[in-house]
């Protein structure tokens, strides 16, 4: 079955050079890559694993025969894999493997930092730990908030100085290991988006300490980082596509556009919570803590970030394309999205929609950014930015974008109900509405 999936797709590379597989057919590539190897080390096959110092190209061995030089390594395999089939620790025998393998080529100072740090990175799991203190935070502000004891809301600072920390952590590392800016691929960007979100929520939170930044601002980086650890991302630190080897255009433009994104995924969250505490709970508006100028605000620092980035997207395709701009899908959405947040602004600003309105347009238009960022890529996959393509969680993005247009419907519907006038069986009786005479 799996011979007949990557066949599938090979057919149709073999019509289109330009075919990117699908996430079933990724997943066969890989499965049979590997069923190859096993294959290989079970069969005793020669194995192209042993570096030379002097040219990239790696020399064979296997259990029968060697290329000269590399008896060691060939005795050092043959002990590991004697060592394996018995079923006992292989530890020893793989360190001596790989103390046979680096004799052949010492790995460079800077090489073997960067293999220590993606291990580290790979066993350290900080966006796990990320998520986990996210969720640890979110618990403790609500313990604040139905114990009234600041200790909690200490202790949730820390959890939140901790989430940030271990982000920071991972971009960093990402960085080091890669050596470009880590927003080049979706699982990237979603984690870039989900910190932002929460630095603009505690930017926010500082100059207005009963706001909603905060909370929002977890749930937005929650959301994020459980986003890009359960729906199948790709997350290898592989190499990039030549046109984004710019790290000067990639740190100005990828990540000021995709920050956009972090900002209006807030606005989007704070638009839930309005619509939450003021329509289906109707709770009673605080006026020192308006969700509605938060939703405000967080839109127009989203717009802001949003213009920047696609002005500065159109100055790098003039670098390697030679024009500004040429109506492409991804540069032709950019501006929709920017067209969308100016429209809703104005409108508030004019007086158009009143609160209710600015929060579900906080809805929409973040429906309208994941188009622009989400459906471009993975369902019109057209356009000459072709290495932001790619598949996996289409089936989740669908279904957010059903559960979100029911919500709002029901919203509407209870914001009608609400300001509908009492129908004439539900009016009180002239008995009911005059009061008794007092005596």
């Amino acid at each position: 079955k799996t011979h007949g999936i990557v066949a599938e797709f090979r057919e149709r590379q073999a019509k289109d050079d330009k075919a990117q597989p699908t996430t079933i057919q990724r997943h066969a590539m890989d499965a049979q890559s590997a069923a190859m190897t096993v294959a290989q080390f079970r069969e005793e096959m020669h194995f192209p694993i042993v570096p030379q110092a002097d040219t990239p190209e790696f020399r064979t061995v296997c259990v029968g025969h060697a290329a000269p030089g590399l008896e060691d390594v060939q005795t050092a395999l043959v002990t590991f894999i004697n060592t394996y089939k018995a079923g006992e620790d292989p530890t020893a025998a793989v360190n001596a493997l790989a103390a046979a393998l680096q004799a052949q080529a010492p790995l460079a100072e800077a090489t073997a930092r960067s293999v220590s740090l993606e291990y580290f990175y790979n066993h350290h799991k900080p966006w796990r730990k990320a998520a986990i203190g996210a969720v640890l935070a979110l618990l403790l502000l609500l313990a604040r908030w139905i114990l009234r004891l600041k200790v909690f809301g200490y202790l949730a600072g820390v959890a939140v100085l901790w989430v940030i920390l271990e982000q920071v952590l991972g971009f960093t590392l990402r960085t080091i290991i890669l050596g470009h800016a880590p927003v080049t691929n979706t699982y990237e960007v979603i984690l870039w988006i989900g910190l932002v979100a929460l630095v603009c929520g505690v930017i926010g939170q500082a100059f207005n300490r009963k706001a909603y930044y905060l909370v929002t601002g977890l749930v937005a980086s929650l959301i994020s980082l459980l986003f890009a650890q359960l729906v199948p991302l790709s997350s290898q630190t592989n190499a990039i596509p030549a046109v984004l080897r710019s790290n000067y255009w990639l740190i100005i433009h990828v990540m000021t556009i995709c920050a956009s994104y972090g900002a209006f995924l807030l606005s989007a969250v704070l638009g839930h919570a309005f619509l939450v505490r003021d329509v289906l709970l109707r709770r009673k508006p605080d006026p020192e803590a308006r969700l509605v100028v938060q939703i405000y605000r967080t839109m127009q620092v989203g717009l802001i970030l949003l213009i920047a980035g696609t002005i500065l997207g159109g100055v790098w395709a003039a670098e390697s394309w030679g024009r500004f701009w040429g109506w492409d899908p991804k540069e032709t959405w950019s501006l929709i999205a920017i067209v969308v947040y100016f429209v809703m602004l104005h409108a508030r600003y004019c007086g158009w929609i009143k609160d209710f309105g600015l929060a579900v347009a906080s809805i929409i238009g973040f429906m309208s950014i994941v188009w622009c960022f989400y459906g471009v890529n993975y369902v019109m996959a057209t356009g000459l930015h072709s290495y932001g393509f790619g598949t996996g969680g289409e089936v989740w993005v669908g279904v957010w974008g059903g559960i979100e247009i029911i919500f709002v419907a029901i919203c509407f519907l209870m914001a009608r109900m609400a300001k509908e006038p009492p129908t004439r069986g539900d009016e009180p009786s002239a008995q009911q509405a005059t009061p008794a005479p007092t005596t």
